[in-house]
């Protein structure tokens, strides 16, 4: 290319680059500065040059100038000075010098020259950079008139006197843009990291997560010049090459085994086999490891470097490996919780909740495939095996249900467990008959015995089976359902029932089921039992739980299990609940009259129903002022559904918030919406499902996500309470995790007022001869009652 053509070339990357504007960044806008400066010096020794120069010296002296312009600017766009470049400068000082009337005009015009040109290449290069520009001013000195004879003038010592200092100064400059290069470099990685970082808070896909890493990683690799990146999987004592960042002219698959050895989390080791990586990146390379925390992998990050890696950067990709590793974490626990929120974790069927969103998207138009038939399946006398047999033998024998149902049913259909000893299955494109038959076929395969290890064991099971018709909502089908077991179980169980409407006139045990709760309140039938809430790893008591019982006049004492979910479709539960909270504080108040030292907060639950009342919050604070109970000692209770039911109930819950009740959710980690309620409720306490504490000692994802869980609660400054805690093996766990509080049978069973004084007295000054505590725990139960 011709000289005319560079020229051309250059004012058009100028123009698109823009040459005349300052860059970004703070080695491209230093650069761009020292151009100025050199520019201008230029500038200021041409009026000189074209008021003294004539003819050919001024046709030279210009000439000169051009090319000084054409070698700076070409320098800039291309970000790199070739010593060819430098020799056209020095070319250009010489002619400058010998054309101005005075040889040191020239001067502040190299030295700006060496500012510049100190900001590209190496130290080596700026030293044969300032050896050439020292030839241009002695050749200046020497080839000026009077220079080649005799002494040289006066200003000629000046000039050649300043050599040193422009020695001094290209080291100066050099050292400068290294430093400037490495804090630009540091603040990309730095952007990079953060970029990541939060690209993965948001994210919950693991694919997602790892695409954010490797863009992270290639942004990372380009701040540290020479850098290589790669990502290794452990496959037995091998280690599988997954992926690479930077310059490799052939990655291998496989590294032999032992190339690096497992250390501490987070630890950097140094490789033992590094040839194949070397003969892949085309030079030999510094190599060390970092393990990296990937769950279900053994992953290592490998790092290269020409003189090792630099500091900066592997903490910058040891932060980065935590992050993803973290990210990967908390994507695990949000896929297991959302699992939970679909499955009910004891049987693996569907949830109430999966269920209902089943049926409506049956009954919606554009989703119908067919006829839908729902049924609801109840257990008969499922309560005798929990009396004799135990809780454990309960729970065996609903999974043992559940497999059945699933063998007895099509793949197609929809099987769920809605709560106790409750089922429900959804069948699609079936006549009222076939769905009749499969139900018989279902209660003669639940007739016959579960051998259980704690026995063979006989239960039976009422169904009621509704059939979907035209403009039919969710609540009358799943109604119709319900209506058609009752009647199957009145007309003396172990049979079907197919809906009818004359059901609905006849539906007397459920009726007075209704009627008796509804009374119970009116007719002091109603009772509250208190269960410790205990600190780890001390064991003190620092809270109660009111849990409400039911004295009914012919069965006995009875479970919320056995009436709250009646209570809860009649209406009921507001006044049942307004009679719990009130007791609660009236005795909480007496427990701190009797020993004011000990000032034990109380748990008390509320339902979404009377949340979504507008009175509630009046009715909780009116409440603590006729106990003379401070809002600091109220600690409510809410299921993640009733914490999110609606706006009202959210505003409500930061109301009572505000007076300083503290809010909890009950049953962590099984409702869908686990980790938007930690965003949008004013929570202080989460309360770990039993289902979840129990099942950490023997499965690993469930004691996975109860540690998730919570450190997450850690992290957000949130209490964190086990429930279901039956067992030692229960206890140390949950200690060794970290939970702040534990809650179950393994220290305390639900007891009468009367009972809890005793207890609290005994573990205030415990009495061998009397432990009553030794009468209360160790009795098992997989339900909090």
């Amino acid at each position: 290319m011709t000289l005319v053509g560079e020229v051309r070339g250059g004012l058009k990357r100028a123009g698109r680059f823009g040459l005349f504007k300052r860059p970004g960044g703070i080695v491209e806008g230093t650069r761009w500065l020292y151009l100025t400066l050199v520019m201008i010096s230029l500038l200021l020794i041409l009026p000189p040059l074209l008021g003294t120069a004539r003819g050919w010296a001024l046709l030279i002296g210009v000439a000169a100038a051009a090319s000084l312009v054409f070698s700076w600017v070409r320098g800039f766009l291309a970000r790199r000075a070739p010593l060819g470049l430098d020799a056209l400068d020095a070319v250009g000082f010489i002619v400058l010098g010998l054309v101005l009337p005075d040889q040191g005009m020239v001067m502040s015009t190299i030295f700006a020259a060496v500012w510049f040109r100190s900001m590209y290449g190496t130290t080596r290069q700026g030293m044969l950079r300032c050896g050439m520009f020292s030839s241009a001013i002695l050749a200046t000195v020497l080839l000026s008139p009077g220079g080649s004879g005799g002494a040289a003038p006066a200003p000629g010592f000046a000039v050649v006197g300043s050599l040193p200092t422009m020695f001094l100064t290209a080291f100066i400059g050099h050292h400068l843009g290294r430093g400037l290069l490495a804090r630009e470099q540091g603040l990309e990685r730095d952007r990079a990291l953060s970029a990541a970082g939060t690209q993965m808070l948001g994210t919950i896909d693991p694919d997602a997560i790892r695409s954010a890493a490797w863009t992270a990683g290639r942004a990372i690799a380009a701040a540290s010049p020479g850098l290589r990146l790669i990502k290794a999987v452990r496959e037995g004592r091998d280690l599988r090459l997954a992926g690479a960042v930077g310059e490799f002219r052939g990655l291998p698959e496989i590294l032999e085994g032992g190339a690096v050895q497992a250390g501490a989390e987070g630890s950097v080791v140094r490789l033992t086999v590094t040839g194949p990586l070397d003969a892949a990146a085309g030079a030999v390379l510094e190599w060390t490891a970092m393990s990296m925390e990937s769950p279900g992998e053994d992953v290592w990050v490998l790092m290269g470097g020409a003189q090792g890696v630099l500091r900066q950067a592997e903490s910058c990709v040891r932060g980065l490996a935590n992050q993803v590793s973290l990210a990967l974490r908390n994507s695990t626990a949000h896929r297991e919780l959302a699992v939970q929120a679909r499955f009910d974790a004891l049987t693996g069927l569907d949830n109430r909740a999966s269920f209902l969103s089943n049926v409506t998207a049956g009954l919606h138009p554009a989703a119908a495939t067919g006829h839908m038939h729902i049924l609801f399946l109840d257990l008969d006398d499922f309560k005798d095996v929990n009396d004799g047999w135990g809780h454990r033998a309960g729970d065996e024998l609903l999974i043992t249900v559940a497999a059945r149902l699933r063998a007895g049913t099509r793949p197609g259909d929809d099987c769920a467990r809605l709560g106790g000893d409750e089922f429900a299955i959804v069948f699609y494109d079936v006549t009222d008959a076939e769905a009749v038959d499969i139900a018989q076929r279902l209660v003669d395969s639940i007739a016959r015995p579960f051998r259980l290890p704690q026995g063979t064991v006989r239960v039976g099971a009422s169904i009621g089976v509704a059939a979907s018709g035209h403009g039919q909502d969710m609540e009358t089908l799943v109604h119709q359902a319900d209506v058609a077991m009752y009647a199957a179980k009145a007309h003396g169980k172990g049979r079907v029932q197919l809906f009818e409407p004359g059901l609905l006139q006849t539906e007397q045990p459920r009726l007075s089921l209704e009627s008796q709760v509804a009374a119970a309140a009116d007719l002091g039938q109603l009772r509250v039992h208190y269960q410790p809430i205990l600190s780890v790893p001390d064991r003190k008591v620092t809270a109660i739980e009111a849990l409400v019982r039911w004295q009914h006049p012919e069965r006995g004492l009875l479970g919320p299990v056995e009436f709250i979910g009646v209570a809860e479709r009649t209406g009921t539960i507001s006044a049942i609940g307004a009679f719990v909270l009130r007791q609660a504080c009236i005795d909480a108040a007496s427990l701190r009259a009797t020993c004011p030292e000990e000032q034990l907060a109380v748990h008390v639950n509320a339902s979404a129903i009377e949340l979504d009342q507008d009175d509630f919050v009046t009715k909780v604070k009116d409440c603590l002022t006729e106990t003379e109970t401070s809002p600091a000692t109220l600690v409510l209770e809410l299921t993640e559904t009733a914490a999110l039911s609606c706006p009202d109930a959210i505003r409500r819950l930061e109301d009572l918030a505000g007076l300083g009740i503290t809010i909890a959710v009950d049953d962590f980690g099984t409702g869908y919406s686990s980790l938007s309620t930690l965003c949008t409720v004013p929570l202080g306490i989460l309360k770990l499902d039993a289902s979840l504490v129990q099942g950490a000692t023997t499965d690993a994802v469930r004691r996975g996500v109860v540690s998730a869980v919570t450190r997450l609660g850690r992290e957000l400054d949130l209490r964190t309470v086990a429930e279901g805690v039956e067992t030692a093996a229960h206890n140390e766990l949950m200690t060794t995790i970290g939970v702040d509080s534990v809650q179950g049978y393994y220290h305390a069973r639900p007891m009468a007022f009367q009972e809890l004084q005793t207890w609290l007295a005994q573990q205030r000054t415990p009495s061998p001869s009397h432990n009553l505590q030794e009468q209360l725990i160790h009795k098992p139960s997989t339900a909090r009652a």
